[in-house]
């Protein structure tokens, strides 16, 4: 209750009437199968499409082994045809489906292909190069040490040696480099070739593993090249003063002593140190500046200095030094990116140099060693770190790509390459080895090549039980098999394909009544006649599972062959297609299915004596009409009591038991008194209401189709006494016309007489 303490307005909210229910989803769908690939670990996977499907799942899968196909075919008891489950997934979508839960089955020996990297320095081809040329565009220039490097020219697809030569000069910027020798054969980046420094080295650095197991993890490649993360400025030395932006006065010519400046501020000798450093077209002078006269200075070079002819007008800048001499420290810019232990790359135009980062201060750089030379404001230090690329095409299914960029191989946080991948990648997972160096000249590269292609995964399909259909309970986001599907509380609608083990339907079954708010679509044996599916059906007794016969007749993309799959992932998707269409009420009967060949769709005919037989014991039929198409032509549960034995009265309890569960939450912890009753009464009938003019329940009145209570006549003081708030709900279905009858007589015709 409010505290009112001082006079003044208070403002307050109320609640006021009844809160509305809103009806739960009766369409979402979930599958336990086996799958190319695919998470196998945490919560079934939620798909959309048969696209999306096959982008996370793979595609179609081939037979197994004939001696793995014939012990599951051939057992009749205990058998399946679990390589079906994609086709059934895809008949799900084409017959309406909308949303479904997935969730792999694995063998408990299946293991994921793997790959370890060694130490080397790659770089890839980044421009195709023609034979006699002498210049390459490499993909980075990371741990080359610059002129005079000595390269190895190899090709992509076969690992042979193309070329090798000296790099006279080079471009960082660019990743262009000159070199002493032309090529002579041509180069190709789209072939995958690649340049090599020195040999590789034998430790193990990084360990790459499959995200999830099975053969498909051998068409996954992975690549790790060092990347300039950051290129951070030299700060100069604060003693160097000012700058000065000038322009050629005159041509000077080629390998001339002087040249002739127009003043400008800062040029005055008096100001600058004793050496200084200009910018003049390509190329960092040091000069000697001279005295103004007539608005002119005179900059001298040192003896012997070569540079090309310069034209007036030239810029003319100066640059400072960030070092006057060699030593451990330079201030850089943007120094807050760097941390101990970072590698860098300092370039002075002539030589790269790795150095390792020891401590930061302000903007002043501590390194483990010196600085070779002298560097200048206009001088770089990239920092180095990993980037991961990776790429698998799998039968059927998209490439995919990605590129992770910016890890550190070491450590443990969120940018360590490990902790990123774990996070972030959808294809592989890896593991630091002793070997590991940050150092761009020991990257982690394969034994050959610059990709690394994973290998020795194994599916294990000879130890599938059928255990592993039937799963585990881990706990939440660690089940497994039929029982991972009680982490999805959205699922309305069940199935196994291709199983018709008597464990895996009974597991399946079991979840459905224990959890109370989804039902089951089961699947009998292929090729069974009448009398075998009879016999099929005989052990159950279950109002929340329906039993369809025969096996439907498709056509296998993966083949281009037709095959016989089982009935309950497309039933699954006619459920769907017409609970949004006409509502759960509706029987999901009297529907074309959809997905299926158009002639001879179903694996056998289907007649009306053969379902006098099928009908009376809960076997829907699934039948072909000359001109209707082949339809669904059953709508029965497998209970043996008459009041549940309509699949639609069935799933309509489960909507509605389900919503107002879900609507009613609000309700737990309130006030147990007459106030509180009414609201409940009030909120269940309206919901009711609405569900009766959607023409799901019977009767020309509301009065007629349900009734609630909640009152003093549904609760005892015992109740009161001990928390319980009981609510009596009544409704009355619609049942489908499963016999229309029509009775015709004759009618003799009288005269009459007027």
């Amino acid at each position: 209750m409010a505290e009112y303490l001082s006079p003044g307005v208070y403002v307050e909210e109320i609640d006021a009437g009844p809160r509305p229910i809103a009806g739960v989803s009766t369409s979402t769908a979930g599958m336990v199968g086996v799958t190319a690939r695919g998470p196998s670990t945490g919560k079934p996977r939620l798909v959309t499409n048969f696209l999306e499907f096959q982008n996370t799942f793979g595609g179609f899968l081939p037979e197994p082994a004939a001696h793995v196909r014939d012990a599951w075919a051939g057992d009749h008891a205990e058998g399946g045809r679990w390589w079906l489950f994609p086709l059934a997934v895809k008949g799900f979508f084409d017959n309406g489906g909308r949303r479904l839960y997935v969730k792999r089955v694995v063998s408990g020996g299946a293991k994921a292909a793997f790959g370890t990297l060694a130490q080397g320095l790659v770089s890839p081809v980044a421009a195709d190069a023609a034979p006699g040329a002498d210049r390459l565009r490499l993909g980075h220039l990371l741990g080359f040490a610059g002129t005079g490097q000595q390269v190895q020219v190899f090709r992509g697809d076969d690992g042979r040696a193309v070329h090798t030569a000296t790099v006279t000069a080079y471009e960082t910027a660019t990743g262009r480099v000159t070199l002493d020798q032309p090529l002579p054969a041509e180069v190709r980046a789209s072939r995958g070739d690649y340049v090599q420094v020195g040999e590789r080295g034998t430790g193990r650095t990084l360990r790459f593993t499959a995200v999830s197991p099975g053969t498909w993890g051998d068409g996954v490649q992975v690549r790790v090249q060092p990347v300039a993360a950051a290129a951070l400025p030299v700060l100069p030395e604060p003693a160097e003063g000012g700058l000065f932006v000038t322009r050629l006065a005159e041509d000077a010519p080629e390998d001339s002593a002087t040249v002739t400046v127009t003043a400008a501020a800062g040029l005055d000798p008096a100001t600058l140190p004793g050496e200084v450093w200009a910018q003049i077209g390509a190329g960092r002078h040091q000069v000697q500046v001279g005295p103004a006269a007539d608005g002119l200075v005179t900059l001298t070079l040192p003896a012997g200095t070569a540079h090309p002819a310069w034209q007036a007008g030239l810029t003319v800048r100066r640059v400072r030094r960030g070092n006057t001499s060699p030593g451990r420290t330079l201030r850089v810019g943007g120094a807050s990116r760097l941390y101990p232990g970072a590698v860098v790359q300092l370039d002075d135009g002539t030589a790269l140099t790795r150095r390792t980062v020891e401590t930061v201060t302000g903007d002043t750089v501590a390194f483990d060693g010196e600085t070779p030379g002298t560097f200048f404001e206009s001088d770089r230090v990239h920092l180095v770190e990993a980037e991961v690329s990776t790429r698998f095409t799998g039968p059927g299914g998209a490439p995919v790509t990605e590129h992770f960029t910016g890890l550190r191989l070491g450590g443990d946080g969120p940018s360590s390459l490990v902790t990123a991948l774990a996070a972030r990648s959808q294809l592989v997972r890896a593991e630091s080895l002793p070997d590991l160096s940050a150092d761009p000249a020991r990257f982690p590269v394969p034994a050959t090549g610059s990709w690394l292609t994973l290998a020795d995964g194994d599916d294990a399909y000879e130890s599938l039980t059928t255990a592993d259909f039937a799963g585990a309970d881990g706990g939440s986001g660690r089940r497994t098999g039929i029982v991972a599907l009680e982490d999805i509380d959205e699922v309305a609608v069940c199935a196994v394909p291709g199983l018709w083990s008597g464990t895996v339907e009974s597991a399946l079954v079991t979840h459905c009544e224990q959890l109370g708010d989804r039902f089951a679509v089961l699947d009998p044996r292929d090729g069974l006649d009448i009398e075998g599916v009879l016999a099929f059906r005989e052990p159950f007794d279950t109002r929340y599972a329906a039993l369809y016969h025969p096996w439907l007749v498709v056509r296998d993309p993966a083949t281009l062959r037709d095959v016989e799959v089982p009935p309950s992932g497309h039933l699954a998707g006619v459920y769907a297609r017409v609970d949004v269409e006409r509502g759960v009420h509706k029987a999901p009967a009297n529907v074309v299915v959809r997905g299926i060949r158009q002639t001879d769709g179903f694996a056998q005919d289907i007649t009306r004596r053969h379902q006098d037989l099928l009908n009376p014991r809960g076997v829907n039929a699934l039948r072909f009409f000359p001109g209707l198409g082949h339809r669904v032509w059953g709508a029965r549960t497998l209970s043996s009591d008459s009041s549940w034995k309509y699949v639609n009265v069935r799933r309509l309890f489960l909507y509605l038991e389900e919503s107002i569960d879900e609507g009613t939450q609000w309700v737990v912890f309130e006030p147990n008194d007459e106030s509180l009753w009414a609201l409940v009464r009030q909120t269940v009938g309206n919901f009711l209401t609405t569900v009766w003019r959607s023409g799901a329940l019977a009767g020309t009145t509301a009065d007629e189709a349900f009734f609630v209570a909640c009152d003093r006549t549904t609760m005892t003081e015992d109740d009161l006494a001990n928390g319980r708030l009981v609510c009596v709900v009544g409704v009355a279905p619609v049942h489908p016309a499963e016999f229309v009858i029509f009775r015709i007589q004759q009618k003799t015709r009288e005269t009459q007489i007027s």
